[in-house]
C-alpha cells in the first residue's frame, strides 16, 4: 500500500520549509554578528582591566617618583637654608668670599626653583591619573551592584518558579537566567508550554523597566541526534535549539514593552553542554535555555578613548 498527499499540501509543506530555512540562514547571520560584539566587547573587556592595571602601576610609580622628588626637595631648603646662614655669616667679613658664597646661593635657589616646578607637574599628573583610576573604579563598581540588584530582583520575580527547572546566577558580571527544557517545552518541539509562558511573562515585566540591559537568548540541546519526520520544519538539533531560542524571544516581546534592538537569539545546539557525562540525568541537564543580560558598558568604552 501507498499514500500521497495533495499538490497543495506539498506546496505547503515546501513552503514552510523553504521559510525555515530562511529563517535560520537568517538567526546563523545574526549569530556571526552577536559572536562578533561578544568578541568586541571581550577586547574592550580586557583592554579596560589592563589601562586599570597600568594606571595602577603609574600611580604607584608617580608616588614614588612624588616621595623621592619631595625628599630631593627638602634636601636642595635644607642645602639652601645652610647656604643663606653661611652667607649671611660671611657677608660681614671679607666682600669676595661674600660674592662667591652669593654665586653659590643663586645656583642653589635656581636648582631649587626647577625641582619645585617639576614636582608641581609630577604631582598634577598624579591628580589627573589617580582621579581616572576612581572613575573607572566608580563605574565598575556601579556596575557590579547595578548586576547583583537584577540578579535579585529577577530571584524575586521567578521565586515561584525555582526548583521547577529555572536557575540564576551571576558570573563574569552577567546574570544568566537557565531554563530546563521541561520548564518551556515538549520533547522535541519549540512551542512554549502555558508554565513556561508564566514564567517568561514575569521576565519580560523585569527586564522592560532596565533599559541598560541587552538579552541574548541561548537555546541548547543534548547530544542526541534529532530525528525529524519527512516534512518537519526541524531537521536537526540546530534547527531545534534556533527554533526555540527564537520562540522565547517572541514570548518575551509578547509580554514585555522592550526594544527588539535589545534581543538577540542563538541557537548553540549540543556543542555548550553544562554536563559532559553521558548518562540521562546529564543529557537533561544540556536541554536547556539560557537567557544572558549583559550591562550595556558605553560610559567605560567613552573613558577608555
Amino acid at each position: 500500500m501507498s499514500s500521497c498527499v495533495t499538490k497543495q499540501k506539498y506546496n505547503e509543506c515546501q513552503s514552510d520549509l523553504t521559510a525555515c530555512e530562511t529563517e535560520r540562514e537568517n538567526l546563523a547571520a545574526q549569530k556571526i554578528n552577536l559572536d562578533n560584539r561578544v568578541i568586541e566587547l571581550e577586547t574592550a573587556g580586557g583592554k579596560m582591566k589592563n589601562q586599570i592595571k597600568q594606571l595602577e602601576a603609574d600611580t604607584a610609580l608617580l608616588g614614588s617618583k612624588n616621595r623621592d622628588l619631595t625628599d630631593a626637595y627638602k634636601k636642595m631648603q635644607a642645602d639652601y637654608d645652610e647656604l643663606l646662614s653661611s652667607y649671611k655669616a660671611m657677608s660681614v667679613g671679607s666682600k669676595k668670599d661674600a660674592e662667591a658664597m652669593l654665586a653659590r646661593l643663586q645656583e642653589a635657589q635656581s636648582k631649587l626653583d626647577e625641582k619645585e616646578k617639576e614636582l608641581k607637574l609630577l604631582s598634577e599628573d598624579l591628580d589627573k591619573k589617580s582621579a581616572k583610576l576612581q572613575e573607572l573604579q566608580a563605574i565598575l563598581d556601579k556596575k557590579d551592584a547595578d548586576v547583583l540588584a537584577l540578579r535579585e530582583k529577577i530571584k524575586r520575580a521567578l521565586q515561584g518558579f525555582e526548583g521547577s527547572g529555572l536557575q540564576v546566577t551571576e558570573k563574569n558580571g552577567k546574570v544568566y537566567v537557565s531554563m530546563d527544557e521541561k520548564l518551556l517545552f515538549a520533547s522535541g518541539r519549540f512551542n512554549i508550554d502555558e508554565k513556561g509562558k508564566e514564567a517568561l511573562k514575569a521576565l519580560a515585566k523585569v527586564l522592560e523597566s532596565d533599559e541598560g540591559i541587552s538579552i541574548t537568548v541561548e537555546g541548547h540541546t543534548d547530544n542526541v541526534p534529532f530525528s525529524p519526520a519527512s516534512s518537519a520544519q526541524i531537521r536537526d538539533n540546530w534547527d531545534l535549539s534556533v527554533m526555540r531560542a527564537t520562540t522565547v524571544v517572541k514570548t518575551i516581546l509578547e509580554y514585555g514593552k522592550i526594544n527588539p534592538m535589545r534581543l538577540t537569539a542563538s541557537g548553540r545546539s549540543q556543542y555548550v553542554p553544562v554536563d559532559m557525562e553521558d548518562t540521562k540525568e546529564a543529557r537533561a541537564k544540556n536541554r536547556r535555555t539560557e537567557i544572558i543580560l549583559t550591562p550595556q558598558l558605553d560610559a567605560l568604552f567613552e573613558i577608555l578613548k
